[in-house]
């Protein structure tokens, strides 16, 4: 996926977000946090900081980063559905994603509840970029994460799904260009600057 300049800014942070070995050792390490691999409306900060009911001030673009997965494709249902990530015969095939770090067990319940339904978790290995320092070089190496990811129910795509266009190396990616021109991301954006402002007003009155 190209950076566009009208994608949203907390969403290109996410994406150009590189941490040092310590860091994600840190995040991955911590008890109750198990990590989570997202490729569909959750990759957008924003978005994910509605599901999971926390202020918009929250960094969680800090805990989030680039991501692959290997074995897998997306499906659409329609146009302007979310994907839905299926296994793949050829294990080059690969889903372009964000990894998500240090959520909690109560927001990744959250994300469970968005997401199950018609799907269910799977373990995957995420492949991302990881920043390493060595003789005062910084160095950028590939690192696999464990995380649980939510796949489609099934086992093979039926009928009504349409696989997504890929790029010649076999990489999947859903394009979120339809969602940030969309008035139901206006509407999320709308009720998360809401609600930070009635949390700055709450504190302000000392309730």
């Amino acid at each position: 996926m190209d950076n566009k300049a009208h994608y949203p800014s907390d969403f290109l942070e996410a994406r150009s977000n590189t941490l040092t070995d310590d860091e994600v050792n840190h995040l991955v390490e911590k008890p109750g946090c198990a990590a989570r691999f997202v490729y569909g409306v959750l990759m957008l900060p924003t978005v994910l900081k509605y599901f999971l009911d926390v202020p918009q001030t929250t960094d969680i673009a800090r805990r989030m980063m680039s991501a692959t997965v290997y074995g897998f494709k997306l499906y659409q249902f329609g146009p302007d559905s979310t994907p839905v990530m299926l296994p793949s015969s050829d294990p080059q095939h690969r889903v372009e994603g964000m990894l998500i770090l240090g959520l909690n067990e109560e927001q990744r319940n959250k994300v469970y509840e968005y997401e199950s339904g018609l799907m269910r978790l799977v373990d995957v290995q995420a492949y991302i970029t990881q920043l390493d320092s060595f003789e005062g070089y910084e160095i950028r190496s590939v690192r696999i994460v464990d995380a649980g990811a939510f796949v489609w129910n099934q086992e093979k795509a039926d009928e009504a799904m349409n696989e997504l266009s890929s790029t010649d190396q076999g990489m999947y990616t859903w394009p979120i260009d339809g969602l940030v021109c969309s008035q139901l991301y206006r509407n999320m954006c709308a009720a998360q600057r809401a609600s930070t402002m009635d949390l700055a007003r709450t504190s302000a009155s000392g309730v």
